[in-house]
This record gives structure tokens, sequence and C-alpha cells, in this order.
């Protein structure tokens, strides 16, 4: 493994638990006290800025993130339901290996049901952790957001790359360009979408990959792209 891989990997536990606050796990620092890197925290600046520019709603005092397309998620849940899943979530970051800690959450199906922030409840705080992990790890390489390109199915430098994992598509974020399957870093997920040269979604999902086009947060396009795969299986 290399030096400066080592280095990076020691904030990354750091990184990956940053937002245990959000799920009211118990003992979790606050948010100003969970970071003390420098590059973590405007990675995790970085992160949010691209993923809380979509329908800015208050939602009361939930944790619990609002789909747009699987509506059962959108109902109200009970206070046993939500202790239940906030214990399973906690145990779920008990891990103390950042490579292992890293696979759970982009394996999570259950993180996914909890939002970035309650004042947009359509983010995903799954997609917010693995896109702060990826643009931390890249920064921490000395590249920066007008560096990094999306992309699909290409081998990384690290697993932390990655951003999303699911049914043959894995994409990460990365400082190099191929003509293949990548496409520039843009703020709004929509315009990163848009640009991409090959639409791997495609035939009965066409309606579904117009939705893409209209979205302009990147966790909530991660979040809802899991949404779409879990009910087509």
């Amino acid at each position: 493994m290399l030096v400066k891989e080592l280095g990076i990997e020691m904030n990354m536990l750091e990184v990956l638990r940053h937002d245990l606050h959000k799920i009211r796990a118990p003992g979790a620092p606050s948010h100003r006290e969970a970071l003390h890197d420098k590059v973590a925290l405007r990675a995790d600046g970085f992160a949010a800025w691209i993923s809380r520019n979509f329908l800015r709603d208050k939602f009361e005092n939930h944790l619990y993130r609002k789909s747009f397309i699987f509506p059962a998620r959108n109902l109200k849940n009970t206070r046993t339901l939500a202790n239940a899943r906030r214990v399973e979530t906690v145990k779920l970051f008990k891990e103390s290996d950042p490579m292992k800690l890293h696979t759970a959450v982009l394996n999570s199906k259950l993180l996914n049901l909890y939002s970035e922030a309650r004042e947009f409840p359509y983010t995903s705080l799954k997609y917010h952790i693995l896109l702060v992990a990826a643009l931390y790890y890249n920064f921490k390489s000395g590249y920066d957001l007008k560096d990094l390109y999306l992309c699909e199915n290409i081998p990384v430098e690290s697993p932390f790359q990655v951003i999303y994992h699911n049914n043959g598509r894995k994409w990460a974020i990365l400082p190099r360009y191929s003509h293949e399957s990548l496409s520039k870093i843009y703020s709004k997920f929509h315009t990163t979408w848009e640009r991409r040269k090959t639409q791997s979604i495609g035939g009965d999902s066409q309606i579904f990959a117009e939705l893409l086009t209209t979205i302009g947060s990147w966790s909530v396009a991660l979040a809802t792209i899991e949404d779409f795969f879990f009910l087509m299986d």
C-alpha cells in the first residue's frame, strides 16, 4: 500500500463517521467537532454543495429520506421503527477498518433511508458520505474539483473513490479522462449526466434516464438510481 494511501486511511474513519450525529447515534460529536482535517472539511463542504441544491423543504423532525419513486418510504415512521433502524445503522459504523466500513456503507440499503439534512429531505446520507470520502481521497491526493471526472466501470486507484455500485454499474470519481465513459464533474448532477457519451440505462428505462436529466443534486440522483433498481429487482 502506498504511503499516501496509509495517510489517507488514518483519517478516513473520521470522514466515514462524521455524520453520525444526523442519525442521533449515542455520544456522536457535533458536525463542527466530527472533522478535524481541513481537507476533509473542504470535501464535506463540496459534497453538501453539490447535493443540497434540490427541493429544499422542511421535513419536520424526521430522519428519513423522501423518495421520488418509492412513495412507501415517504410515510411517517413510528418511534419504535426509527429506534430499531437507528440501532442497526449505528452498529454498521462500529467497524474500525476504513476499507471494510466504506464497503459496508456502499452496500447498505438501510443507510439510504436517511436524508443528509432534514431541510433537504430528498438527499441521501449514504451518498453524501460516499461523496465526501471520494472527494477527500482525491483532494488529499493533490487534485481539485476541476480535475475530477465521473467514471463508470473503470479501474480505481482506491476503493474510496467509488460512489455507487449496483447491478454491474460502478461509478467512481477519478482524476483522469477517457473518451469511453467519463464526464466532467459539474456542480449539478444533470449537467454531468447529460454530457455522458453513453447512457447505459436504456430501453424500458429511458423514462427514468430522462428523469435524471432534471435532478441537480448528486445525492438525490444516486439515491433515486438505487431506489429504481431496488424496485426493478
